[in-house]
């Protein structure tokens, strides 16, 4: 679900830190909060909930993370949980393997499978979504775009809040690492996030 501010609206992408940033906006953010949506709310699902409640689209704010990151806790989380973030709806990837893990997502989605599912939280035309942070810096850029959305929040409170969802450390899963050739395959796949986001190949 996606969190409703006073004046933001925050969208989770699976494995960026979502379980995070709602522990922080709850602990530290002053105002009401609200869940918009179901599971993980996508930019057009959470536009058209406000809508027909006839409120305005506030400032949006979503985060991303580097793709070979992503797949990496993508794995350990389905490794750990038996749980993979997709739709009931969509196709089947999981595998013990992490290489046959990886594969079957791209070639399911040619233009990138990861690609695709950001773009359904970060729109593909600029300005959509008001900040587009990335996991990598999460408490910063957490702080910046409540910041800039005029949230009123304790920032020490923030910076307290503890990691969650650590893939790796519930039931000991261990990440095998990627081959040269598999972390190839995954940048020319998912090369609109590396261009967009502007990480670094």
């Amino acid at each position: 679900m996606a969190c409703l501010l006073s004046n933001s609206l925050i969208l989770h992408i699976p494995k960026t830190g979502s379980d995070w940033v709602r522990a922080a906006c709850y602990e530290s953010v002053e105002g009401p909060i609200s869940e918009v949506g179901d599971w993980h709310c996508d930019l057009n699902n959470a536009k058209r909930i406000l809508l027909e409640k006839k409120q305005e689209i506030p400032f949006i704010i979503t985060f991303v993370r580097n793709p070979l990151d992503w797949y990496r806790s993508a794995w350990l989380y389905w490794r750990e949980t038996e749980r993979f973030p997709r739709l009931e709806e969509e196709p089947q990837v999981e595998s013990d393997d992490f290489e046959q893990f990886v594969r079957n997502c791209l070639a399911i989605e040619p233009r990138g499978y990861l690609s695709e599912l950001y773009e359904r939280f970060t729109g593909t035309v600029p300005g959509e979504v008001s900040l587009i942070g990335k996991q990598e810096n999460l408490v910063d850029e957490l702080s910046r775009a409540l910041k800039l959305a005029g949230e009123t929040f304790n920032e020490n409170v923030l910076r307290s809040v503890k990691s969650l969802n650590i893939g790796g450390q519930k039931k000991g899963a261990i990440f095998p690492g990627y081959s040269y050739a598999l972390a190839t395959e995954v940048i020319q796949h998912e090369n609109r996030i590396f261009k967009r986001y502007g990480y670094s190949l």
